[in-house]
């Protein structure tokens, strides 16, 4: 699917008539602001990888201005086959897949009430002990969106790729998926924990990786003014011709999000490229009906 990398920071346009947002990005190694257009839904802060308008150099935009467009700003009239963002070739913000994906589909899919079981080891309260509550049970959402589904559980969304498949969570696992031809999969844990900090969330992930994989470091911080709004990504540092391992935490009301993938060396373009949706689209959505 071919990306429209030529304006727009490398975001394909929002749909014709529409509400947009307005935001930029400042590239500082060229001195060049970037103006991006993205719907009015999503937070300027969800703008984080963009293609700079002056050296055409993809950079991590550290510092977004909400320009605030009028709702009616013009956009690039919107063609029928590209009625949804072409997010399927390009890393995008996690609420940027979500967003679309409800425009499309809907927000009305049923949902499955929370389950409890427990939690894999490591990822495990430090405090009183016990079973960790997972948040569980994902709902499927009813349709598909450009070949993605979007998934609804109790306390989260996200996009499942095409060539994807919902397989069984064991372990204690919420959610669980694979590709098709065997080449990666993703897996879900949800704990239910208020009293495990982020900080100390992480060092535990750290630990819970390094064992599965040998090895594991931070190689991704999205701050925010609160913890709800930070995003970590860990990963290993494998061996040539070993799995590569990656793991999103994110953190939501009491509940604490463990997703990792593993991406075979042999995997095909689309496996590698539906890991990196399913981290992408990921998106907490605890409520008080989810806990």
């Amino acid at each position: 699917m071919e990306v429209e990398r030529e304006s727009n920071g490398g975001f394909p346009e929002p749909v014709a008539g529409e509400p947009v947002r307005l935001v930029r990005c400042r590239h500082d190694a060229c001195g060049t602001a970037t103006r991006v257009r993205v719907p009015r839904a999503l937070p300027a802060l969800a703008v984080r990888r963009v293609v700079c308008e002056g050296c055409r150099q993809r950079y991590d935009c550290e510092g977004v201005d909400d320009v605030e467009a009028a709702a009616a700003a013009k956009v690039v009239p919107s063609r029928p086959e590209s009625r949804l963002w072409k997010y399927l070739s390009i890393p995008v913000a996690a609420a940027a897949v979500i967003a679309i994906l409800i425009l499309v589909q809907g927000s009305d899919a049923p949902e499955e009430q929370p389950s409890s079981s427990q939690a894999p080891a490591g990822v495990e309260s430090g405090g009183g002990g016990g079973a960790a509550t997972a948040a569980g049970g994902a709902a499927e959402a009813s349709g598909s969106s450009q070949g993605a589904e979007l998934v609804k559980g109790a306390s989260y969304t996200l996009a499942l790729p095409h060539g994807w498949a919902r397989t069984e969570a064991d372990s204690g696992a919420t959610f669980a998926a694979s590709a098709r031809d065997g080449g990666a999969e993703a897996t879900l844990w949800v704990q239910r924990d208020p009293s495990l900090d982020f900080p100390q969330f992480e060092a535990q992930s750290l630990a819970t990786l390094r064992q599965a994989a040998g090895s594991a470091e931070v190689t991704d911080r999205t701050t925010a003014p609160t913890a709800e709004g930070t995003i970590v990504t860990l990963a290993a540092d494998p061996p040539a011709g070993a799995p590569t391992y990656e793991v999103t935490l994110r953190l939501a009301g009491p509940y604490r999000y463990y997703l990792a993938t593993t991406v075979e060396p042999n995997a095909s373009r689309d496996a590698a490229d539906g890991a990196e949706l399913i981290h992408s689209s990921f998106v907490p959505v605890a409520t008080e009906k989810s806990g």
